[in-house]
């Protein structure tokens, strides 16, 4: 019996080493029935992989020769790219030298010229902002290309663009100096647009034969002022006057001014800052002025009549002091002796004295009580000012200035005031006074000529 043990190991190793090899082994046939078949098939498979083996290293040889053919490509062009790239650089290397050279030259020569380029620009911007700002903007335009272009250039000016640097000063500088009339229009202090004559002096003032404008740089309009200066009077006359000059006020800020002024209070708006103590202190002045007003007038009257009874002693009238103490006199000296002529005649004199010392002590009281009211309304508008900063803190001086105001112009009305009344309650007491001592000078005389009388 044949042994097969053998053939079997032979059979598996070669199935085994085509089973990890590279290709694909084709499987053992199933129509091989003895192992002399096998063996041949075996066989047979053993020369394919040894001719595909010899074919591969064939082929990979080849390949071998292509890769060494172009690594030596390769290896030519790195050196060419290599040299290509240190010439660049030596050239890059002189070119930068050479650059640095040059822009030197160009520094040291267009150091003036730099300088001249920063002049330009300054000038086109302060030009800019003058005309957009400028009455005149209202006939030029508010903007021009040529100021703003050289104003936003970061090169030098052409010849081109200085020339139309001056054209624009030029042209500045002449428009300031003409006074010119056109129809125009502005809103008036009603808010409502009006179309009138309208004349401007450079670009200082625009005025209408109403009064003064301003001119709003936001909406590019004209506006009347809300409050007119005094020096609106001349106005008329320059709108009437066919002469080369007239006078005329004109605002050298360009409006500034004139803003101002329209926003400074008038007097009735200082009085009404003096809130109800203010008007309090207005009325007790003024009720003061007229009551002494009303007593140094009957004073004056009362002081004519006495000086008028003076002059003619005989006549006595009962119209006034002395002729009232003369007539006591007359009814009395016959029929009493010296020191009761005296006494009747200090009774006379007594009764006419509250008539005319009347009403001197109220105006001395309202003198007196006038910079109290000033000082109470400076107390009460410090008390609003303190207010103002406990509830909305200093940030805002607009808050604290009604109290403010309260303060100082209830002071200021109060010794407004209290002067003027002074000054009347000196007057009228100055001629009662006068009065007063007529009086007793007429009656010591009297009781003088009695006593020499009853002498002799």
């Amino acid at each position: 019996m044949i042994n097969l043990k053998p053939y079997c190991l032979l059979a598996l190793i070669l199935l085994s080493q085509g089973a990890f090899s590279e290709e694909t082994v084709t499987q053992t046939p199933q129509n091989v029935k003895s192992l002399q078949s096998l063996l041949e098939q075996v066989k047979t498979d053993g020369l394919k992989e040894k001719s595909i083996s010899q074919s591969r290293e064939k082929e990979f040889s080849n390949s071998r020769d292509a890769q060494k053919k172009l690594l030596a490509q390769a290896v030519k062009e790195l050196k060419r790219t290599k040299d290509t790239t240190n010439q660049l650089k030596k050239s890059f290397d002189s070119n930068e030298e050479e650059l640095a050279k040059q822009e030197e030259e160009l520094r040291k020569r267009s150091g003036n010229l730099g300088e001249m380029f920063g002049v330009v620009r300054q000038v086109s911007q302060d030009m800019a902002a003058i005309r957009e700002n400028s009455l005149l903007a209202l006939e030029l335009g508010s903007q021009s290309e040529t100021l703003n272009t050289l104003a936003d250039s970061k090169a030098l000016p052409s010849i081109k663009e200085l020339e139309a640097l001056w054209y624009e000063l030029q042209l500045q500088m002449t428009k300031q100096g003409e006074t010119k009339r056109f129809d125009g229009e502005y809103i008036n202090a009603s808010g409502t647009k009006v179309k009138e004559l309208i004349a401007h002096i450079g670009p200082f003032v625009a005025i209408t034969s109403n009064g003064y404008l301003h001119y709003d740089t936001e909406t590019r309009q004209l506006l009347e002022l809300s409050k007119q200066p005094a020096q609106a009077s001349l106005i008329p006359e320059f709108f009437d006057s066919e002469a080369m000059f007239s006078p005329l006020y004109i605002d050298p800020t360009r409006g500034v001014l004139l803003s101002l002024s329209s926003q400074n209070p008038s007097v009735l708006d200082r009085i009404k800052q003096g809130g109800l103590i203010g008007y309090i202190i207005l009325t007790l002045a003024f009720l003061g002025l007229v009551y002494a007003c009303i007593l140094l007038i009957l004073m004056l009257k009362t002081h004519v009549k006495v000086k008028a009874q003076l002059k003619d002693v005989d006549s006595v009238k009962l119209d006034n002091p002395l002729g009232r103490i003369l007539s006591v006199y007359e009814t009395q000296n016959g029929k009493v002796d010296v020191e009761t002529l005296e006494m009747k005649l200090d009774e006379a004199v007594l009764k006419e004295l509250p008539s005319l010392e009347k009403g001197l002590s109220l105006i001395k009281l309202l003198a007196a009580v006038a910079p109290l009211l000033g000082l109470l309304g400076t107390v009460t508008g410090m008390i609003t000012t303190f207010q103002s900063i406990t509830l909305f803190g200093t940030g805002d001086p607009k808050l604290m200035a009604g109290g403010i105001s309260q303060a100082l112009i209830t002071t200021v009305l109060g010794l407004v005031a209290a002067i003027p009344l002074l000054f009347m309650h000196n007057i009228v007491s100055s001629r009662s006074r006068e009065l007063v001592q007529i009086l007793d000078q007429q009656s010591a005389g009297l009781i003088a000529e009695k006593a020499q009388k009853g002498t002799s």
